[in-house]
């Protein structure tokens, strides 16, 4: 019922601004978007949205950000780009595979340390976990620490607390954040670090602790058109990313809007 509701309020507000956008007679496009896995709901949500209003199918392709980056840069088939961080569309930037001056940064996030929902540990702050009674028996689900975002954002907090070395030995590395989510879900790892958004997408599991923003790099989310890709209805579904109705979208998913995103 709640996403049915966000739904229609998404298409209302979004379908002024969309139809503006779209000349008469325009022909039915598809816009293939390679988005980081931590953003499934939202952009089924939005997708849908500006399916319904623009008349365009989008079609998601969810991974790690780091894969979807080495895609795009063989040439699969993409027309937007979502990385959850900057460093992998600057990569491709760098590279001339991005159109150049359109990337648009506008949503964040933040870390959380999730346990399964029936796990008895109480939640403390970050800097009150005893990781070594919790993982004694266990192991900590992470996103690959050296390439993806959130293995990224997590070893960089775990180490700016002085305890990467000490949990390393218990990290269990996977694909993406979602495997992380999973394995500590389906009861394969006692705790995971993960974004806030897919610890409130997933009842099988709960928030321990958040880990404070200082403690890592700032968790984005830059959409980037890639180069040569730039056709009217990708054009429209970056107007419609922009909009009103996909930054409420975003909030209620449990993401932030940044201020002076652009």
């Amino acid at each position: 019922m709640r996403r049915n509701a966000l739904l229609s309020g998404v298409k209302h507000a979004a379908c002024a601004a969309i139809l503006a956008l779209t000349p008469a007679g325009a022909q039915a496009g598809e816009v293939s978007v390679f988005a980081a896995a931590s953003l499934a709901e939202v952009l089924k949500d939005l997708g849908d949205a500006f399916e319904a209003v623009s008349g365009h199918e989008v079609v998601l392709t969810l991974a790690g950000s780091s894969a979807l980056a080495r895609q795009i840069e063989y040439g699969a088939p993409a027309d937007v780009f979502v990385s959850a961080n900057a460093a992998w569309v600057t990569h491709l930037e760098d590279r001339a595979v991005l159109v150049q001056g359109q990337t648009k940064t506008l949503f964040g996030n933040d870390l959380a340390l999730v346990v399964a929902a029936d796990d008895p540990v109480a939640p403390v702050e970050i800097s009150d976990v005893d990781f070594d009674a919790l993982l004694a028996d266990g192991r900590l689900a992470m996103a690959l620490v050296e390439a993806v975002p959130a293995g990224i954002y997590g070893r960089q907090a775990l180490e700016n607390m002085g305890l990467w070395w000490d949990v390393a030995p218990k990290v269990a590395q996977v694909d993406n954040v979602r495997s992380s989510l999973a394995l500590v879900a389906l009861g394969e790892a006692r705790a995971g670090v993960v974004y806030v958004t897919d610890a409130l997408a997933e009842e099988r599991v709960r928030v321990l602790s958040v880990f404070p923003s200082e403690l890592h790099d700032p968790i984005v989310y830059p959409a980037a058109v890639v180069a040569g890709q730039d056709r009217p209805e990708v054009i429209e579904f970056m107007e419609f990313w922009q909009g009103e109705a996909a930054k409420a979208a975003f909030v209620e998913r449990g993401f932030r809007v940044l201020e002076g995103g652009e």
